[in-house]
């Protein structure tokens, strides 16, 4: 080895700084004298016209005569192109040949070492690899017969990527054209398990046209093969102000070195700044970077590898959801939140999205509060005495109106012998539109009391109108008056909200605030009112987080001010509690919900009703928490409850049963919890809930029927659905009519209809990215659900790229412990069996049984996964062992599921086939 040989990583690194920056850089370092001043002799001497080496060669290729000058295989050298840490690089033109063409010869600069010897024939083997447009290709190469490594590649006639920027002032979209091209390239490279480890400006050309052409792979390392010392994988060779931290460090150099070196990159041409504190370059024109971007660029150069991107595909993921206009993962991290609420409780590989149902079911909770304070007779009458407070030819008008109208629906008049609450409020509708509109603040004051009475009733799209028409124009006279239109406010808002009418709901929302702040300032329990009523509006937009914080607000007032209505701070208890639960916090929740119960059991009668809703907020704790089995037990108490109390009646009893029905289902008992969705559905009769909500109903119906096997009884449920929304005049992008196409499709595949399940999801799969996004917990789970399908399909060429998407979905969604990647193991057992690959298979799966041992409410998956085992071992001709995996498995799907349930059926005909004599 030469003497120089330990200085050369020193000088290459220091070889382009200024000098002062040199001075400081060789002062670090620690060298002894003797280095040190050889050290600083070859920079100078590097700076100066003495290298003898460089010399010659310019010497030659610029003085000499063609045939003369110096040669590199079938090139000769025209003239010096530029230098850099590492080599000189000169224009070389063809000699041989019957044609002209003209290259890029690399060459090593200033002293050759044994070491920059070894790293420019690695360039060449690297080079040799990638075949890219983006990448300035190798066309030849060879030694010189002094052993001199050489590099001929294509010749690019460009500009230094900053210079191109700084000449041509490109716009936003122009710029980031550019670094999708290099994200291209470091792609590329990437894939064929090569790190570039020196991105830099001066590394990237542009043509003029545009074209981005990236060089030098001079420090480049091949991320699979082993090399002989600690500089391989962790070289101190880098560019001052590009390289990532760990480089610097000297630690170990992954993928997301050159993902930090892109993100500076990024920076400097976006805003000509190579750091936030760093120095602007005066000559590029500089962009304004919003909050996404900059978000971006942050995530891109954070200082710890973990916190950046994985890879070069998910910073561009970013880049085009930020010219789409769409949330980037970068600074949207609430959405991690609403996704993992929309995912939270499912059985993967059911279809029960139950996140609309809780959605819904809060503001049924908080109508019911409400709509226990009176019966509809005793409402309208307070409604009509508390108008004559001003005016009492206002409130005799009130009670005369409201008089003919419950005649018009009297039994004589109906010639029925049962009249329903929703025909009185029919008939009050009917003599409102027909009453003569010269009185306009006597119509408007009976149009918001139908439409917060319909609405009650589940007629949503009645009560909005009424409301709309009832609230426009009107402002508050006096402080009462103010007050009471800011109830009606607060019942606009929760209709626009189910209606998910955001923007709509959240300036209902505000109006009711803002009266109540500005004529009853000092009333907490108002307060507490309007934050409980904002959250709900913000949470039916997707901001759980802020939501959540309101929440808290609401329940600490009421804490730290003592506020003397229990009523309202249980219900700001249940509703964080609830929120929480849904959003997978569940021992939160669950001290919520406890510190809840405990100030019910101290204020109120052991029988309350007010305890209910928090019995039900704590049951889905439970289920966030994944202990389905105590669950049960609090959703039976509070049904028990709930007849002592009620008579078994209301929108509570159908929230109740349903919720216990899902639970039931969490826990493999399908035949019961279809059970008790007929007690939800006798509910859902007696309380005349809109078309949407038993909308829902049937499709959570049709969710556990399917689970156990009941295809039939599945579709039909559906289909009842889907008549329901068409009677309802449902648009096609709605999400609960694209969660049904979702069932559909699910059910379809089951049977056998793949072609047609595989159109539908296919088509949804779109749609979801266009409205939702690829980043949303509906887009997730139908490329889960495609995965699926290709699975039963026998189809990995489609399949095993679907899963994989799903399972980098997930991933982002759900901790790693998630029983989906069980799952996910399971159909990639599938696919290996159908490629031959049964040890892998093999291996798949019993991590997969591994995962599903370790959860006590996955009986039902263990027992499919077992069986899936056997049917292996079944190929594999160990009959033996298939039959003990099948005692093991066929007790309890006997137990859950159907005999026609797709895992059972199949189970069976194993079982036939290998001789397993177990009684069913």
């Amino acid at each position: 080895m030469s003497a120089a040989d330990p200085l050369a990583e020193h000088f290459e690194r220091l070889c382009d700084l200024p000098a002062e920056q040199q001075r400081r850089a060789i002062d670090e370092l620690g060298l002894d004298p003797a280095d040190r001043d050889a050290l600083i002799r070859l920079l100078a001497a590097d700076q100066g016209e003495g290298d003898p080496i460089r010399q010659a060669i310019v010497d030659g290729a610029v003085n000499a005569e063609p045939r003369r000058s110096v040669r590199f295989g079938a090139w000769k050298l025209v003239r010096e192109l530029g230098a850099g840490g590492m080599g000189t690089v000169f224009l070389a033109e063809r000699v041989e040949g019957q044609f002209e063409q003209y290259v890029a010869i690399k060459l090593l600069r200033g002293f050759p070492t044994s070491e920059s010897m070894r790293r420019l024939r690695q360039e060449r083997q690297i080079l040799a690899a990638l075949d890219h447009p983006n990448i300035a290709r190798l066309l030849d190469g060879g030694e010189t017969d002094d052993g001199q490594p050489w590099l001929a590649m294509e010749y690019v006639a460009g500009l230094p990527l900053l210079e191109f920027v700084r000449l041509h002032a490109p716009s936003m979209r122009e710029r980031l054209a550019l670094i999708d091209a290099m994200l291209d390239a470091i792609e590329h490279a990437h894939q064929h398990l090569i790190i570039h480890r020196d991105l830099k400006p001066a590394n990237v050309l542009v043509t003029d046209a545009g074209t981005v052409k990236l060089l030098d792979f001079g420090i480049a390392r091949l991320i699979a093969v082993g090399e002989h010392d600690q500089r391989s994988t962790s070289t101190r060779i880098f560019s001052r102000g590009y390289a990532s931290p760990e480089q610097q460090a000297g630690g170990t150099i992954t993928t997301a070195s050159d993902i930090f070196s892109l993100g500076v990159i990024l920076r400097e041409m976006l805003t000509g700044r190579r750091s936030d504190e760093g120095a602007a370059d005066a000559l590029i024109t500089p962009l304004r970077l919003d909050a996404d971007m900059a978000g971006i660029i942050a995530k891109a150069t954070s200082a710890r590898p973990e916190d950046r991107y994985t890879g070069v595909g998910e910073l561009r993921d970013d880049l085009d959801r930020y010219r789409d206009g769409r949330p980037v993962r970068a600074t949207a991290m609430t959405r991690r939140y609403r996704l993992r609420k929309f995912i939270g409780r499912h059985r993967i590989g059911a279809l029960l999205s139950i996140a609309a149902m809780l959605i819904l079911a809060l503001f049924v909770w908080r109508l019911d509060r409400e709509r226990e304070r009176a019966v509809l007779a005793e409402s309208s009458a307070q409604l009509a005495l508390a108008a004559s407070e001003r005016d009492a030819a206002s409130a005799r008008a009130s009670l005369e109106f409201l008089t003919d109208a419950l005649s018009a629906a009297s039994p004589d008049a109906a010639m029925s012998t049962q009249v329903r609450v929703r025909d009185l409020l029919d008939a009050a509708r009917r003599k409102l539109e027909a009453r003569d509109r010269s009185d306009g603040s006597f119509t408007q004051r009976m149009q918001r009391l139908l439409g917060s009475l319909y609405s009650q009733l589940g007629e949503i799209r009645i009560a909005r109108d009424l409301l709309h028409d009832g609230l426009a124009g009107v402002e508050p006279k006096d402080s009462v008056d103010a007050l009471r239109l800011a109830n009606d406010y607060e019942d606009y808002s929760m209709v626009l909200g189910m209606l998910e009418e955001g923007d709509e709901a959240l300036a209902a929302a505000q109006n009711a605030a803002r009266w109540r702040e500005q004529y009853a300032p000092n009333d907490k329990v108002l307060s507490v009112r309007s934050l409980q009523m904002l959250a709900m509006v913000v949470h039916r937009a997707g901001k759980d987080e802020e939501a959540i914080d309101m929440l808290r607000q609401a329940y600490r007032l009421g804490i730290d001010e003592a506020i003397a209505d229990i009523d309202i701070r249980l219900e700001s208890a249940q509703l964080l509690a609830s929120l929480l639960a849904t959003r997978g916090d569940c021992e939160e929740a669950l001290q919520v919900a406890d510190d809840g119960l405990a100030l019910a059991g101290g204020e109120l009668p052991a029988d309350a009703p007010a305890k209910l809703p928090l019995m039900r907020a704590r049951a889905l704790a439970l289920n966030a928490c994944g202990r389905y089995a105590d669950a049960e037990a609090v959703f039976r108490a509070a049904i028990a409850l709930q007849e002592r109390v009620t008579g078994g009646g209301g929108s509570r009893m159908m929230a109740l049963t349903n919720d216990l029905a899902l639970t039931l289902n969490e826990l493999g008992r399908y035949q019961e919890a279809a059970e008790m969705l007929s007690r939800a559905d006798k509910a859902v009769a007696d309380i005349g809930l809109g078309k949407i909500d038993k909308a829902i109903s049937w499709v959570n119906r049709a969710g556990i029927l399917e689970n156990a096997g009941d295809y039939e009884a599945t579709i039909k449920a559906l289909d009842t659905a889907i008549a329901l929304l068409d009677e309802d005049h449902v648009e096609t992008e709605n999400q609960v009519r694209r969660r049904i196409e979702r069932s559909q499709a699910r059910t379809f595949g089951l049977v056998g209809r793949h072609e047609e399940a595989w159109r539908i999801l296919s088509d949804l799969r779109q749609r979801c990215r266009r409205i939702e996004g690829e980043d949303s917990g509906e887009y997730a789970m139908i490329t889960w659900q495609l995965a699926l399908l290709a699975g039963r399909m026998k189809d990995p060429a489609r399949g095993l790229p679907l899963l994989d998407e799903a399972e980098h979905l997930w991933s982002a969604l759900v901790p790693p412990a998630h029983q989906v990647f069980a799952h996910i193991l399971r159909v990639r057992a599938g696919f290996a069996i159908v490629k031959g690959d049964y040890a892998g298979a093999e291996h798949m799966l019993g991590q997969a049984i591994a995962a599903f041992e370790a959860r006590a409410s996955s009986a039902v998956d263990l027992a499919i996964a077992r069986s899936e085992l056997a049917e292996l071992r079944e190929r594999e001709q160990r009959p033996a062992e298939a039959r003990e995996l099948l005692a093991l498995a066929m007790p309890v799907l006997r137990s859950t599921v159907l005999p026609a349930e797709v895992s059972r059926a199949r189970a069976e005909r194993l079982a036939s086939r290998v001789g397993f004599k177990a009684t069913p």
